[in-house]
């Protein structure tokens, strides 16, 4: 077995990026996301199945680090475990939760709040080892504050609620080709609505300087801020670290939403495997 074959994986809930490292060069694939709660057992099995038809040939992995979302509860981490035996029965397997790729790539040693910002969203307290405190998550559904998700959420009630300027309102519906109607049943009755609801994203970030829209995205984040704070009464003072999609291409509006809510913007970064990667051939 080659001991320099070191596999890192980020799963997330719109792509899952997987980095081999062997030799000290870097082997790299991406495919649809991951998440523990919501993605079903068939694909999960698929994506990992397919990832492996990539690696290169004679390819032995040694050790694994799994990140992924909706593994932070043991009995998720252990069923992730499971699935990744199946393609690598001797190979040393960790599996931890997306929020831990964070803190490792942002804060490495450091004491910081790391967050998630992307098609979900996530919070804890880090103290330079571990989390020692967490938000809790509640998923799209009844949380997720500042996501991808949410802020597709926010965009289509104003929309189906017919608040948003005509003008936002024809521009969405040919670029989409969406109404009432189609909108109302991709919603309730096919699934993965929250998948459906994050692909919004872009066009409010293209249109972020629409005052509509700006006082949408303000509220948005501003709302993350207002929630995730009262999780962490002893975090006065530490910066707020920050990966994810939305993160980074909001990132103006992150930082002014974070000023007005008295906190101090650390490092953001869209993807943290970069730095895992990184870390990973440096060891």
């Amino acid at each position: 077995m080659n001991q320099h074959s070191h596999l890192i994986v980020d799963a997330g809930g719109t792509k899952t990026a997987f980095a081999l490292l062997q030799n000290g060069e870097v082997f790299r694939c991406q495919s649809t996301g991951i998440n523990v709660n919501y993605t079903p057992e068939p694909d999960i099995l698929r994506i990992l199945a397919d990832a492996v038809a990539q690696f290169p040939r004679g390819t032995a992995i040694g050790e694994i680090d799994y990140y992924g979302a909706g593994c932070a509860t043991p009995q998720n981490a252990l069923r992730m475990e499971g699935y990744l035996r199946l393609y690598f029965p001797t190979a040393a397997i960790r599996v931890w939760s997306d929020l831990m790729a964070a803190c490792h790539a942002l804060a490495g040693g450091r004491e910081a709040i790391v967050c998630i910002l992307g098609t979900g969203a996530a919070s804890c307290h880090y103290d330079g080892r571990e989390m020692v405190d967490r938000a809790p998550s509640l998923g799209w559904l009844l949380g997720d504050e500042g996501s991808g998700t949410h802020l597709g959420k926010c965009l289509l009630t104003a929309y189906l609620s017919e608040t948003l300027p005509h003008p936002i309102r024809q521009e969405f519906e040919g670029r989409y080709q969406l109404n009432r109607d189609r909108i109302l049943q991709r919603l309730y009755r096919e699934p993965q609505p929250n998948l459906f609801m994050s692909q919004f994203a872009p066009f409010l970030n293209d249109l972020r300087d629409e005052p509509a829209i700006r006082q949408l995205l303000t509220t948005a984040f501003g709302t993350f801020f207002d929630k995730q704070k009262s999780y962490y009464p002893d975090g006065e003072g530490l910066p707020w670290h920050f990966t994810g999609s939305v993160a980074a291409h909001f990132e103006p509006l992150l930082r002014e939403a974070a000023e007005s809510a008295g906190c101090r913007i650390g490092e953001i970064t869209g993807d943290p495997i970069e730095r895992l990667v990184q870390s990973g051939i440096n060891q």
